[in-house]
């Protein structure tokens, strides 16, 4: 059984539960026009976020024009899946937005430089009149990768561009102002679909994807500039293809010196449960050179030390129960409540 299908049978009996979800809410959803048990009735999709987060969290992402994956009412409303990866983000971190004390408490274990986080002043303001600290599908305030010039559109938070889940901001204990771009999965895993080989012989989309990410790719003392075409051939697999992109648009941020950042890293949050996500290679050729490795060893083997982070949502979890105060235990608790597998 896989991670995925342990987690919608655990949500079975989980969503019965009156501290997570209301009685109407507990009633099947539709999703993919079938009625699924691990889904949120329809019109109570807004309740796979947490209460207290629920109203400001969906406002954030209205007022920016950010969709939600396989969201409700044109995308304007959460999913009601309750194995959604981007609500079970947003539930983790949203409460950082507008708490910086909170966000210093939690990440401070993780970067013990941590002197003070800063407020992310090019999102848009709250509506109480101040600036993030915590933010959610940041492309950037440039097209650092060219992307735009592919999609032929207007760039769109969330959607058709290279986004970080999540990102912050902290000045350092040495007063170097560092930028932190977030990958979040949850129930994600992936085949062996090669992103860079046309599936048909008119598709060209496979190849304007190689011509897009190339230039950052092979830029001079760059990220992989130790690496030739070949490995970038291997990197058109899931998750890797994520993962090389959000670590070009890392690179290119601090090139750009994006938010006023001298470092620009990355910084990647999943289960340890999810061991079809992490053990399974679906790039041939990388799991031919890195025998017995999951995916993000394999990554923190192409990628530089101070470049790149990871750890598991169990991790996250642990460290916020220790770290909240009397006033943000609910919300701990519901964490683990619902995501404590």
């Amino acid at each position: 059984m896989t991670f995925r299908d342990s987690e919608k049978e655990r949500y079975q009996t989980l969503k019965s539960q009156p501290q997570l979800f209301s009685s109407a809410a507990q009633r099947d959803g539709l999703y993919n026009k079938k009625s699924r048990f691990f889904c949120l009735a329809d019109e109570c999709a807004d309740e796979n976020l947490y209460e207290a987060i629920r109203e400001p969290a969906i406002k954030y992402f209205e007022d920016r024009d950010i969709r939600w994956h396989d969201g409700l009412n044109k995308r304007r409303i959460p999913s009601n899946h309750l194995c959604c990866s981007q609500c079970c983000c947003v539930n983790f971190l949203y409460p950082m937005t507008t708490n910086p004390t909170l966000l210093a408490r939690v990440f401070r274990q993780f970067y013990p430089d941590l002197k003070r986080p800063l407020q992310i002043h090019e999102d848009k303001r709250l509506p109480n009149g101040t600036y993030p600290y915590m933010t959610f599908e940041w492309i950037g305030t440039k097209d650092y990768l060219g992307e735009l010039f592919r999609k032929l559109g207007v760039r769109t938070r969330g959607a058709n561009f290279t986004s970080a889940d999540f990102a912050f901001r902290f000045r350092r204990k040495d007063d170097k102002i560092q930028l932190v771009l977030g990958e979040w999965k949850y129930t994600e895993y992936y085949n062996s679909r090669d992103l860079g080989a046309p599936s048909r012989p008119k598709d060209k989309k496979p190849l304007a994807r190689k011509h897009n990410y190339w230039p950052a790719f092979r830029r001079k003392n760059g990220i992989f500039a130790n690496h030739g075409e070949e490995l970038y051939n291997d990197l058109f697999f899931e998750p890797f293809y994520q993962l090389m992109r959000l670590q070009l648009l890392a690179q290119e941020m601090e090139l750009g010196r994006e938010m006023n950042a001298d470092v620009v890293s990355v910084f990647h949050i999943s289960p340890e449960a999810n061991r079809e996500f992490r053990e399974r290679v679906t790039s041939p050729r990388l799991e031919e050179m890195f025998p017995n490795r999951g995916v993000l060893e394999i990554w923190k083997e192409l990628v530089p030390e101070d470049k790149f982070m990871s750890i598991s949502v169990e991790e996250l979890l642990n460290t916020i129960a220790k770290r909240v105060r009397a006033h943000e235990r609910e919300w701990a608790d519901y964490l683990n409540i619902r995501y404590g597998w």
